[in-house]
């Protein structure tokens, strides 16, 4: 069945959010190259619209010391999305907690988006600093069995994090700050996993 098949998708995606969706899952919801970085972002926003005041947010101090908030805010382009994408929070991480009130969070979410019957694996920043953006859509799965949820976004997690550790030659994530969908003691093991393997170049610190 094409996507256009369902009379959902046209009554809570615009068409441009329905071809950027679709594009996304025809690359087997990728963002790991270059091109594909615009639509997981894209993708992303779609997921999170309902989720914006649960997002880290940096703080920006101008020159004349006035305060702003460093993360952008977008508007719902399709109200009726509101009552019926409903984001759920996976588990925070902390990049670097080796300045003393300093942390570099990462925040997990997974959310189901109706009429694809797909879900999005999303992390949002403070700022675009690290991706070129605040939010990324790092993987997806299709969804027919609610009960497999956690299980599948962890091995959306487990592949990102590869990516990340052997592509990007990232360091280790130092700390979990909050738990949702997976548990503090799941999350380190996929940590240790893929930095703890046999010739891995940054070891996860005991």
């Amino acid at each position: 069945m094409s996507f256009h098949e369902s009379m959902v998708i046209p009554s809570l995606y615009t068409e441009e959010e329905q071809r950027i969706i679709e594009r996304w899952i025809q690359k087997a919801f990728s963002c790991h190259e270059t091109d594909g970085v615009i639509d997981s972002n894209r993708v992303a926003e779609i997921a999170l619209a309902t989720a914006q005041t649960r997002l880290p947010k940096g703080i920006v101090i101008s020159e004349d010391g006035s305060v702003s908030v460093g993360r952008k805010t977008w508007e719902l382009s399709v109200p009726m999305r509101a009552g019926l994408i409903f984001p759920v929070h996976v588990f925070d991480i902390d990049w670097d907690d080796t300045h003393a009130g300093m942390s570099w969070p990462e925040v997990y979410y997974v959310t189901s988006l109706p009429g694809y019957h797909v879900c999005v694996v999303t992390i949002s920043m403070h700022s675009g600093e690290s991706y070129g953006y605040s939010d990324l859509s790092i993987g997806g799965f299709f969804n027919d069995d609610d009960s497999q949820k956690a299980e599948k976004t962890a091995g959306v997690i487990r592949t990102w994090w590869k990516h990340l550790h052997e592509k990007q030659r990232k360091p280790v994530w130092k700390a979990i700050m909050n738990t949702g969908l997976i548990d503090a003691e799941t999350a380190c093991r996929l940590r240790e996993d893929e930095w703890n393997k046999v010739g891995s170049h940054d070891e996860v610190v005991p």
